[in-house]
């Protein structure tokens, strides 16, 4: 709490007393004070609780005032000491008042923050979830979903109309009433809110009911009460969230103004075009984030019913379509779904895994699905064949699709073909395994791929060598890739290498990032040269690929050379090449008057570069002048072996560019690799 100028040993001034009492008498005086003067307005805004700074900041910006010093104040005051899950760097805070806000709400919520601890969280005339809320952008829901029994009717109303993002982190299971209580939270933020995104994050052992219900809601899916053709999970109008007034009531109307038609293969047959529009069929996936238009709002959260009958939930898939042994959820109604779900760390059973699919098989609305560490095993066939049934849907939206786990049961390229055979329209694709647990069988004849969309892709290969045919047949498949990253690549000989990188100078014209990290490259020297020379290339990270390891003295001047001819190369990152002094500062031959490159950000990281190396580079960089580069990373390097000299160099640089640095102890650092060797 602050102090008090008489806890301060002095006496309160004039303006302070008056200030005050203004203070107190807030709930007759906030109109009057919102036309005071700026400079009165100015020392009274630190006086105020949280409630009345929060309503007064439109008054306050059109007098030119600013309240994010006094929110970043109450943050440091308040929540600095909290447990933060909300995964903002305090270096990147762009909005204190809403940062605070949406962590305050968080910590009330989870019952960690008693707001009747400092008077600038409390006061009788206001809810702390209530006021708070609208400031909540992503929810996180923790362990035993502490508090969300005391999401009323009036928070979630306000909920519906801000969260975007819902987290559920660590869950554990619950008792039936908050399962309850959650399956409404789900429905008005999904089936009703602006909710685009779910996130399940690290829950080792998942209770299968919770995570099935939390999927189910997700995908739109919704089990209706037999006895009511309408929706039951909807609160009365007088409760409902804003844009769902009367869809309770109207619902079964509906049903017969917008059929659908399911066709034996799952398909779904166009509509006919009405005065209604076919929002119900193509609606959440199309809809400009955050704009609804007054016709949509009644409508858009159905995306598909039954035609079979007036007021008749959707047929479900046969066991024997579905391939997997599970029935789908019989008799359910399509609500509004999410567009993007992020399932990491979270073991999926064979059982889970099943229901999982079931859902993904028609979940048309979905754009971006990621999967991370489920111990998918064998069950991976279960994914491919759900997502392969999702493909052949009219209105498939999946474009990005991220895989990743310990291990596959499936050859790492043959995966990469199997995925981009059945999702020919993605646009970001990413493989990432650290094993692959298998029995490599020769596939004969020619290796083939057809064309591909993809505009990103980012591989992370297990310790198996790379089969260079399987991946070259890839690479030219896939002529509209701007982004590559290839992570622990592998190749039985340095020769095909090389020809990778000459497939993708030859190829793939429109790369404009390429990436590679913790690979071999010390025997491909001239076809990085080439590539350098012959690309549109913006961005090249070169991390811990052992570039500099051997006598590579003509290397390092051509590779400096084909850098400084490329007009449109911006970022380097050559972080873990062995680069040493020497290297350092022929680098800063990028930056002299005849480069065409236009470097601003330069990551020279673990480079065993010293004190002195460092120092010479800033001098060669204050001799070239005024130049592009704006950012510098150097971090754990050798410059704790003479730190006066470091320091020297630093300052030096300070004047050219943002330096990015760290107080890494090189010594334990060696004792450590030692240790280990």
């Amino acid at each position: 709490m602050e102090k008090s100028p008489e806890d301060a040993g002095g006496s309160p001034t004039l303006f302070q007393l008056s200030a005050r009492a203004v203070t107190a008498n807030m709930e007759q005086l906030e109109e009057d004070v919102w036309g005071l003067p700026a400079v009165i307005l100015q020392g009274l805004l630190p006086l105020l609780n949280i409630y009345y700074l929060e309503r007064i900041e439109g008054a306050a910006v059109r007098k030119g005032l600013s309240t994010q010093s006094i929110w970043c104040k109450l943050w440091n005051d308040i929540m600095k000491s909290k447990p933060s899950r909300f995964g903002v760097s305090l270096q990147t805070v762009t909005c204190w008042r809403k940062k605070f806000l949406e962590a305050f709400f968080h910590n009330v919520l989870r019952g960690v923050l008693d707001v009747s601890s400092d008077r600038r969280l409390h006061d009788q005339r206001f809810s702390p979830l209530v006021h708070s809320s609208r400031h909540v952008s992503e929810l996180t829901i923790c362990n035993k979903q502490q508090g969300v029994r005391e999401l009323t009717p009036t928070v979630l109303q306000c909920l519906t109309q801000s969260v975007e993002t819902l987290k559920f982190l660590h869950l554990r299971s619950s008792d039936s009433d908050t399962q309850s209580a959650l399956r409404q939270m789900l429905h008005h933020l999904i089936h009703h809110g602006r909710v685009h995104k779910v996130s399940v994050l690290s829950w080792p052992y998942p209770d299968t009911q919770l995570l099935r219900l939390i999927l189910t809601m997700s995908a739109g899916s919704w089990q209706p009460d037999p006895d009511s053709p309408h929706c039951t999970l909807c609160q009365d109008t007088a409760e409902a969230p804003p844009g769902s007034a009367g869809q309770s009531a109207s619902l079964s109307a509906l049903l017969s103004l917008q059929p659908l038609n399911i066709s034996q293969n799952g398909a779904r047959s166009p509509l006919p075009h009405n005065n209604i529009s076919s929002t119900s069929q193509t609606g959440p996936a199309h809809r400009t984030q955050g704009q609804h238009s007054q016709c949509n709002d009644l409508y858009d959260f159905i995306f598909s019913v039954s035609a079979m009958g007036e007021g008749v939930p959707e047929a479900s898939t046969s066991e024997e379509e579905t391939g997997i042994g599970a029935t789908s959820p019989s008799g359910a109604f399509r609500f509004r779904s999410i567009r993007a779900l992020n399932l990491h760390n979270v073991p999926l059973t064979l059982s889970s895994c099943q229901s999982v699919c079931l859902l993904l098989r028609s979940w048309t609305s979905l754009e971006r699905l990621t999967m991370a560490y489920n111990d998918l095993g064998p069950n991976i066939h279960l994914v491919l064949d759900a997502l392969s049934a999702l493909s052949r849907l009219p209105g498939c939206s999946l474009r990005v699709f991220s895989l990743s786990d310990f291990t596959t049961r499936v050859p790492m390229l043959e995966l990469l073909h199997t995925v981009l055979g059945i999702l020919p329209q993605l646009q970001q694709l990413s493989l990432s395994y650290d094993l692959e647990s298998h029995i490599e069988v020769e596939r004969p004849g020619t290796v083939r791929s057809p064309e591909n969309n993809l505009k990103q892709l980012e591989l992370r290969f297990p310790q198996d060598p790379v089969h260079v045919e399987h991946f070259m047949c890839v690479l030219k498949a896939s002529p509209s890739l701007v982004e590559l990253s290839l992570d622990n690549a592998t190749f039985p000989v340095a020769d095909d290498l090389r020809r990778v990188l000459q497939v993708i100078a030859d190829n793939n014209i429109a790369l404009r990032r390429l990436r590679f990290h913790d690979m071999k490259m010390s025997e491909t020297h001239h076809e990085i040269v080439h590539l350098l020379n012959h690309s549109r290339l913006e961005e090249v990270t070169f991390s811990f690929c052992r570039l500099f390891e051997m006598e590579s003295t003509d290397f390092l001047a051509e590779f400096v050379a084909a850098v400084k001819r490329n007009p449109s190369l911006k970022i380097l990152k050559l972080c873990g090449n062995r680069l040493g002094n020497d290297g350092l500062c022929a680098l800063a031959d990028l930056f002299s008057s005849d480069a065409s490159c236009g470097i601003h950000y330069l990551d020279v990281s673990s480079n065993c570069i010293k004190p002195d190396g460092l120092l010479r580079f800033a001098k060669k960089l204050e001799a070239c002048g005024k130049i592009k580069l704006r950012q510098l990373a150097i971090s754990q390097n050798l410059l704790d072996r003479d730190p006066i000299l470091a320091h020297e160099a630093l300052q030096s640089l300070e004047g050219v560019c943002c330096v990015h640095s760290d107080s890494w102890d090189s010594s334990q650092a060696f004792a450590d690799h030692v240790s280990v060797m």
